[in-house]
């Protein structure tokens, strides 16, 4: 009978170590990609941004925390645009993010496809952008008779501060060291940000004219995210 319980409970030390997940609570970030605006032009010209982020890693598959963009969002064409119109924003964003994994749902261990794409995961937050036009087409080349007419002024702002909304989603790949916790995390995230303002353009026609309504902007980057700090065992 001894050795019986003896068994049992080596068993289900067993299983505890194998269903630990050991990993650092904090983290800092480095991402780069390419923005691009969908807003009142007609043409998408992808732009160069990089993210600086610091997290607090609440599980190894959740995590909450803060990231700086700074980069450019362009669009437009001043020579083939229906409008002419054109403008580049060399934008500064902060914003406060959370993301979940789907590792954090689901039983990886018991599936070779659920174990590897764990680190699938969605988020959002909220967030501030400063845009500020380092280029924008402001009034209408054309002659009288083009409508709008020649020397029409595009209203709208070349410094603004708005409000947005960002959307994460994207998969993140682990390196573990020699202590089997997470050190390194490589990801791949796209960022779609939902724009509480007509700023972001530059433009901000009526509806009726060249408004073809919100401003989005999305980003599609890749970047590594560095773990230290306190230890967890999940």
């Amino acid at each position: 009978m001894k050795k019986f319980f003896l068994f049992i409970i080596g068993c289900f030390v067993c299983s505890l170590v194998s269903a630990q997940y050991n990993y650092y609570k904090l983290s800092v970030g480095l991402n780069t990609g390419v923005t691009q605006a969908l807003a009142d032009v007609q043409k998408i010209v992808p732009k160069p941004t990089l993210i600086l982020s610091g997290d607090y890693h609440i599980t190894p598959f959740a995590l909450a925390g803060i990231e700086i963009q700074k980069g450019n969002i362009s669009g437009g064409d001043p020579k083939n645009d229906p409008h002419l119109r054109y403008f580049n924003n060399s934008y500064l964003a902060v914003m406060l993010n959370g993301r979940v994994q789907l590792g954090q749902f689901v039983d990886f261990e018991s599936s070779n496809l659920l174990y590897a794409v764990r680190g699938f995961y969605v988020g959002a937050g909220v967030g501030i952008i400063n845009n500020k036009m380092a280029e924008v087409v402001r009034y209408k080349p054309g002659t009288l008779s083009d409508y709008p007419p020649l020397g029409y002024k595009f209203p709208g702002v070349d410094k603004a501060i708005n409000l947005l909304i960002p959307i994460n989603t994207g998969i993140s790949f682990n390196v573990v060291d020699k202590w089997r916790f997470t050190k390194f995390i490589f990801s791949f995230n796209y960022q779609s940000n939902v724009m509480l303002g007509e700023d972001v353009d530059g433009y901000n026609d009526p509806k009726s004219r060249f408004n073809n309504g919100r401003d989005y902007w999305g980003v599609a980057s890749i970047g590594v995210r560095y773990c230290f700090g306190p230890e967890g065992l999940y």
